[in-house]
């Protein structure tokens, strides 16, 4: 027999080699273009960012410029929930803010939130929101100021609010501090810091120099003497157009447009709602009043020189202090005879006083409904100084920006 050896078949590989190469590339091509994507994404992220980041900080530079170029006559003007727009401003690098202000305040005090868009130049630019705060400063945040002098004697101090309900005096409240921001070192010859003597004080005594204590007084707060200095209140200027004109209720009590309102005994003066007033100096003889008509509000008097009121009276019914202002203001005509200021209480007499210039006498043994900020204030006898809490919250000429209240809008 002979044997028969089989081989095994060659395979044929021919044309292998090619597919493989082109799966390779189009792998390496894959991999590449998934590269080139990613290195685009991140460098339009990174671009998207920092115009983000610049145009945050362009609307934080038109946030600062606006704080320091406040448009104070337009702002006024505003009413609650009104807003102004102050447009698009162009900064030195030609990128460009625009800055809102909204009042969000309900009458009173105000408050101002200031909405400011930050825009980069360029189809690319980015663009970002922040938003300050700006707010009132209250004037009358204690019962009484004296920027030398304060002395009580015999007289009790209490507070209510009248934005709450009227004055009971079964439930005084305890907010009605005093306050002496006197430099006594500054003035070793003159009056200074503050003198309660056989009194009561329903709030804090504190002064920048000494407290003199006679005859027991009670401070159902603290007393503080030797404290910080604070900045004195600013003397505020006078009108432009001038003293008040002759009108028909000055007219009717003899009134001539001279600055000079003397009432004389018996006569009456009906203000008039939402004024505001000007006069050189004011004299109430006799029984004259000023009145306040049911329903008047926001009267204010501004007063350049000297106020009298020995023998007349205030009649604000409303009882409301934040109603009716007495407000100091200007240079004095005669600074040798002008620097005093005696004011009349009452069972209606419901009033403010900004006089930060000048001596404020309280005058007779009867009550005042209000807060004062004088240069000396005395108080005697068994006169009651009511502090109108509400008074904290009435508007006021002085705008701080609020600290820790900067805060960024989600940008583009």
């Amino acid at each position: 027999m002979t044997a028969v050896h089989s081989t095994p078949l060659s395979r044929n590989r021919e044309g292998f080699v090619l597919p493989t190469v082109v799966f390779a590339v189009a792998i390496m091509s894959i991999v590449v273009v998934a590269s080139v994507t990613t290195s685009q994404d991140e460098r339009r992220a990174s671009r998207a960012v920092r115009e983000s980041t610049v145009a945050m900080y362009t609307a934080e530079a038109g946030l600062r410029q606006t704080y320091g170029n406040w448009p104070v006559n337009p702002v006024k003007a505003l009413n609650p929930g009104d807003s102004l727009d102050l447009g698009w401003q162009t900064l030195p690098n030609n990128e460009k803010y625009r800055a809102v202000i909204h009042r969000v305040d309900g009458g009173g005090l105000q408050e101002y939130n200031v909405v400011v868009q930050g825009r980069r130049p360029g189809l690319n630019g980015g663009m970002s929101t922040v938003i300050g705060t700006v707010g009132g400063v209250p004037l009358f945040s204690r019962a009484v100021y004296g920027g030398q002098l304060v002395w009580i004697q015999n007289a009790t101090f209490d507070s209510w609010d009248s934005g709450v309900g009227p004055y009971n005096a079964l439930t005084p409240g305890q907010e009605a501090d005093v306050f002496s921001n006197a430099n006594c070192s500054a003035s070793p010859t003159l009056p200074c810091g503050m003198t309660l003597q056989k009194t009561t004080i329903g709030g804090d005594a504190g002064a920048t120099g000494p407290i003199t204590l006679n005859n027991s007084p009670v401070v159902k707060g603290t007393i503080t003497p030797n404290m910080p200095a604070e900045t004195p209140y600013d003397q505020l200027a006078c009108p432009t157009g001038g003293y008040s004109p002759v009108t028909p209720e000055l007219a009717a009590v003899g009134y001539t447009g001279n600055g000079v309102l003397n009432l004389a005994s018996g006569q009456t003066l009906n203000l008039i709602s939402g004024k505001q007033y000007f006069f050189r100096s004011v004299t109430m003889a006799g029984t004259s009043k000023l009145q306040l008509p049911a329903g008047t509000q926001n009267v204010n008097f501004m007063v350049q020189d000297s106020i009298y009121m020995a023998g007349g009276s205030i009649a604000n019914t409303g009882h409301k202090a934040t109603d009716l202002s007495f407000t100091n203001c200007g240079t004095p005509t005669d600074p040798t005879k002008t620097n005093y200021w005696g004011i009349t209480g009452g069972a209606d007499a419901f009033f403010s006083v900004y006089a930060p210039t000048k001596v404020v006498y309280a005058l007779g043994n009867s009550e005042f409904f209000g807060a004062v900020i004088s240069n000396i204030f005395y108080i005697t006898g068994s006169a009651l100084f009511h502090y109108d809490e509400a008074l904290a919250r009435a508007p006021s000429p002085y705008l701080r920006v609020h600290k820790a209240t900067w805060g960024q809008f989600p940008g583009n």
